[in-house]
């Protein structure tokens, strides 16, 4: 079945439930973590629901001494089970492959692309149930260079989460590889509805565009 708002949201809370339910309210720093991939049984989850989805190929231990971020392929069986089919969502190791993709669909005018890629802050871009939320990682980032990364073409560090809940002034995501978890990350909105949060370097919005 075509993906939805609903199979989205649910796509993602199944995975979030599998891990334990594993929660971090990002502006009080408050973390309560069910199950991670230390774990022998969730590191084989890794590897044969994620990485058969968006690839590669680590072993176990890879994967529970954090040498191998899962975080992407995570996302990519999240939007598969959601209904997506690869052409329509590029599922990859690398976050910066769908965001990439979906922020050239919106410069190109692809109407027939499932989102479109918005600067954060940017009018119009602000965060909604369904939509995916892209921070930068990486040695000595900034804002500034994070924000440089929306017009790159080039591969970078970076992660996204899903949005499955909006309420007056803050927001719900998951996220894989979340604290070594598929964790729900509670963030504030400031009084535009953007993204409010001093701890990521958040440098984008997917925008959902139909249903």
């Amino acid at each position: 079945m075509p993906a939805t708002l609903q199979s989205i949201v649910e796509s993602a809370n199944r995975e979030w439930a599998h891990w334990g339910a594993s929660a971090w309210h990002v502006p009080e720093n408050r973390k309560t973590i069910g199950h991670t991939d230390d774990e022998e049984a969730f590191a084989q989850h890794v590897l044969d629901a994620y990485c058969s989805v968006g690839g590669g190929s680590p072993t176990l231990l890879d994967i529970q001494d954090d040498r191998y971020f899962w975080s992407a392929v995570g996302m990519s069986a999240i939007m598969q089970g959601a209904g997506f089919r690869r052409a329509e969502f590029p599922f990859a190791q690398s976050h910066s492959v769908f965001i990439r993709h979906f922020v050239k669909a919106r410069k190109t005018g692809d109407a027939g692309a499932a989102y479109w890629g918005f600067r954060l802050g940017e009018a119009g871009g602000q965060p909604d149930v369904g939509d995916i939320v892209a921070c930068a990682r990486g040695t000595n980032m900034t804002a500034p260079r994070a924000a440089a990364l929306f017009d790159s073409t080039r591969s970078y560090e970076s992660h996204s989460d899903v949005v499955v809940a909006r309420r007056a002034r803050e927001i719900d995501v998951v996220g894989a590889n979340v604290l070594d978890s598929v964790t729900k990350k509670t963030l504030r909105l400031d009084s535009a509805g953007h993204i409010d949060d001093a701890r990521h370097f958040w440098f984008a919005v997917l925008k959902r565009r139909t249903v």
